[in-house]
């Protein structure tokens, strides 16, 4: 089994709109997560849709604290293969921002993505379900913390 390393975060000073959508989903410490696979970063972020293959150190920066989960995927090639064609696919606002409204219908675009779904799907595409998709459609950074796999000690980088 390979790794697939997520990594939550925090940035201070905060995104406003995506620190307001993390709390309102229930997330009461991160607003973001991030995938790293042998030092590659995969992530969907509002100012930039869907990166990969950047510095793990510009992916990184203003971040405030951090945590990083652990999780074993059998198929480590098809996660990167999958995370690759996400390349420059827009930031999924309007799933994002309906997060606070869990209980509403599926507004999932597989066209687009916000962090803690693409996340969710490149780790499903390596073989991991980490929760049942065909029940949790809308996943938050919250709900990812929440998987029951080795999870480093919270990293304080700067105070707020």
């Amino acid at each position: 089994m390979d790794i697939v390393t997520i990594r939550f975060t925090t940035k201070w000073p905060p995104n406003l709109a995506s620190l307001a959508t993390a709390r309102l989903g229930g997330s009461r410490d991160f607003s973001h997560s991030m995938n790293i696979i042998d030092g590659k970063v995969f992530e969907a972020t509002m100012l930039h849709g869907c990166r990969v293959g950047i510095p793990l150190e510009v992916a990184m920066q203003g971040v405030a604290m951090y945590q990083d989960m652990y999780v074993p995927v059998r198929d480590k090639a098809a996660a990167i293969a999958w995370g690759l064609e996400q390349y420059g696919r827009p930031y999924d606002f309007a799933g994002a921002l309906g997060i606070p409204f869990l209980a509403s219908e599926d507004w999932a675009n597989d066209d687009a993505w916000w962090c803690s779904e693409l996340s969710f799907m490149q780790v499903l595409k390596g073989g991991t379900a980490m929760l049942d998709p065909n029940v949790c459609k809308r996943v938050t950074p919250a709900h990812l913390l929440m998987c029951n796999f080795a999870k480093s000690e919270v990293v304080r980088l700067r105070s707020k």
